[in-house]
């Protein structure tokens, strides 16, 4: 048994004990308090990503390490550990193969400039605050801070973390030599030309589908109003900008005719006091920018962040589905297909059925998980765009009161 099984029977499979089956009441007899102590340590955890050192593979390859510990709320640092990017992905691909009904955050895209770009600060601190921010939602997650791979990501150093890495690719294997096996299948067996039969996709899954595909739906539009208020405050933003460049520009040309020895006194009392309302409103308008852009915007952007990861994991599971019916309408079209050298296509049913009943299993505890999921963070998401757009009302008449008091000095 490895360390991956070890922590799974240990760890998340006792997790779930906490949360026993409501219908029953019961708790299964087992060591309840040992499944305790042992996420009482993913518990309320912050986690820190650094900057490491920049390691060079030849003379063009490079990578940065990261320094990655976490504590305790209140506590000393207790863990820490090295991780590229590359460690950061697998964790990544972990979280969306084997949890996928869960919201899981994004991590930062990966270009074919990233290596040329890991010489800039703003590249590699943005990164570096991304990989934090993605670490510390999983963390937050009420069920994927217990998966036994964050916790060999976070406290183990590199040696099982590379066994992991091998068992993984090693399972990449064994399922891309299936999916060669029935590739090749398919490539020999097209001696008939009878159509696939059609199968409507409300009649292949229960009524819970409906109601995830509601909840899709929900989704759509907190995100569409979600941006429309993004829109109308970069609009502001831009026009608040245009104004205090107007306003610097006028004070440049007032500055002038003040050193023209031609002005009056009375003319020159009268471009100070313009010069000084001007620079007053100015300064009401920067500040006003600087706390919608380091305030406001990063609050609802990560809103609609987190809608766009739930919409992700929605995709996920209809991009599985659609899988599903295309893989049982070639079931039912084999199973009309006759041929004297049958061994081809119960070859390829047996692989198609297999990989059905994986998916379908995969599909339904996706479905059983989302519908949890999306209830709470439904509710919640729409609670958080009802607050931030009281907030911008409250900016906005804010703003106005300051432009009022404006015209009367």
């Amino acid at each position: 048994m490895n360390l991956l099984d070890d922590l799974e029977n240990n760890g998340t499979q006792q997790m779930d004990l906490l949360n026993f089956d409501h219908q029953a009441n019961v708790i299964p007899n087992v060591d309840f308090y040992n499944a305790i102590v042992v996420n009482e340590f993913m518990n309320n955890r912050i986690v820190e990503v650094k900057d490491g050192e920049v390691v060079k593979e030849g003379y063009i390859t490079k990578y940065k390490l990261y320094l990655v510990r976490t504590k305790k709320q209140g506590g000393e640092w207790e863990t820490e550990v090295s991780r590229r990017f590359s460690d950061f992905e697998w964790l990544y691909s972990e979280l969306i193969n084997k949890y996928g009904g869960y919201i899981i955050p994004a991590i930062p895209e990966k270009h074919l400039l990233t290596k040329v770009n890991l010489a800039s600060y703003e590249f590699s601190e943005k990164r570096r605050k991304d990989l934090q921010q993605f670490l510390q939602r999983i963390l937050n997650h009420h069920h994927l801070r217990y998966v036994p791979e964050l916790r060999i990501f976070i406290e183990d150093k590199e040696k099982f973390i590379s066994l992991l890495k091998g068992e993984l690719e090693q399972n990449k294997t064994i399922e891309q030599k299936c999916d060669n096996l029935l590739q090749s299948v398919k490539t020999l067996w097209h001696s008939s030309t009878m159509a696939a039969k059609g199968q409507d996709p409300a009649r292949m899954f229960d009524g819970s589908e409906k109601d995830l595909t509601y909840d899709e739906t929900l989704l759509l539009s907190l995100s569409m109003k979600g941006n429309k208020l993004k829109a109308v405050v970069e609009e502001h933003v831009t026009t608040l900008r245009e104004e205090a460049k107007t306003l610097n520009d006028q004070n440049e040309a007032l500055y002038s005719w003040n050193g023209l020895g031609s002005a009056s006194e009375e003319d020159i009392s009268q471009f100070k006091q313009l010069k000084y309302n001007n620079e007053i409103r100015q300064t009401k308008i920067n500040r006003e920018i600087e706390d919608i852009d380091r305030k406001f915007i990063p609050k609802l952007q990560n809103s609609l962040f987190e809608i766009e990861w739930a919409l992700t994991a929605c995709k996920r599971r209809r991009n599985l589905q659609q899988q599903l019916l295309i893989d049982q309408q070639r079931i039912d079209q084999l199973k009309m297909q006759y041929t004297d050298n049958s061994s081809r296509r119960d070859l390829e049913m047996d692989v198609l059925k297999t990989k059905y009943q994986k998916n379908k299993d995969r599909s339904d505890k996706m479905s059983i998980i989302m519908q949890d999921e999306l209830l709470s963070f439904i509710s919640e998401m729409k609670q958080q765009l009802k607050s931030i757009l009281e907030e911008w009302r409250s900016i906005m008449k804010t703003l106005s009161k300051n432009i009022v008091e404006d015209d009367n000095e």
